[in-house]
């Protein structure tokens, strides 16, 4: 294949994703989450997180290994997360690695602008399989905020699927685990009256939330599945703008 056809590809498969893509319609987030900021009592009274805000919320460990989760769907803007934190009982040691992104699998930039952060495992609903999150910086902040603390946080705007950063933790029975974040949101919107559009929501279950799949951080070698996967980031990105 041709540079000059792979190029007239990629142009009449964008003009066609602009003039055919549908409206996004929410979809409901996997059962099962121990916290949803739409209807927590913690989300300010506006509605709105102008800043970033701490939450918490906690489980009961099962004594088998656990997934926290933390997911995402925000439509048209960003969510930001930093700092998070898994704590059991009274112990203040923080059980999740990497907590506020700054940390890389090489030395140099800690995996900005990537999709897989340092520690942390990926999933979203089939409805949309394309990887939305990213590590974003104070100088690259990806369409988000700020970073809360340090210089880097995830910034998420998964538009169809919920979206999820994981890690897999060991759980002693009975013991309540304690988990907390700083979450900011740039729409403006008023969450907890946004139904499905913009939420964010926590699990903590002995496998990832049910009706998710995982996404693989090893890149299809295929020129033309890197162009696919383009073609639906952009796809994505009309959808967001007629959604607005």
């Amino acid at each position: 294949m041709t540079v000059r056809f792979r190029f007239a590809l990629f142009t009449l498969c964008i003009v066609f994703l602009g003039l055919m893509a549908p409206s996004v319609s929410a979809q409901a987030p996997p059962s099962g989450a121990v916290f949803d900021l739409a209807t927590s009592s913690q989300l300010p009274s506006t509605g709105i997180l102008s800043t970033y805000t701490l939450f918490n919320t906690s489980f009961v460990g099962d004594g088998n290994t656990e997934y926290v989760s933390f997911a995402f769907r925000e439509v048209p803007a960003f969510w930001s997360i930093d700092d998070t934190s898994v704590t059991a009982g009274a112990d203040p040691t923080n059980l999740l690695g990497n907590p506020g992104f700054e940390q890389g699998a090489t030395t140099g930039p800690a995996d900005v602008g990537t999709n897989f952060p340092d520690g942390w495992g990926r999933w979203i609903q089939p409805v949309d399989l394309s990887s939305i999150g990213v590590v974003a910086s104070n100088s690259q902040p990806g369409g988000c905020t700020q970073a809360n603390s340090g210089t880097q946080f995830w910034c998420d705007g998964s538009v169809e699927g919920y979206d999820g950063i994981d890690q897999a933790i060991s759980t002693t029975s009975g013991v309540t685990y304690n988990v907390s974040f700083y979450l900011n949101d740039n729409s403006g919107n008023d969450i907890a009256t946004s139904g499905d559009g913009i939420d964010m929501l926590v699990y903590a279950g002995d496998t990832l939330p049910l009706g998710s799949q995982p996404i693989s951080a090893t890149p299809e070698p295929s020129s033309l599945v890197l162009l696919g996967s383009g073609l639906a980031a952009l796809g994505g990105l009309v959808r967001r703008k007629l959604k607005a």
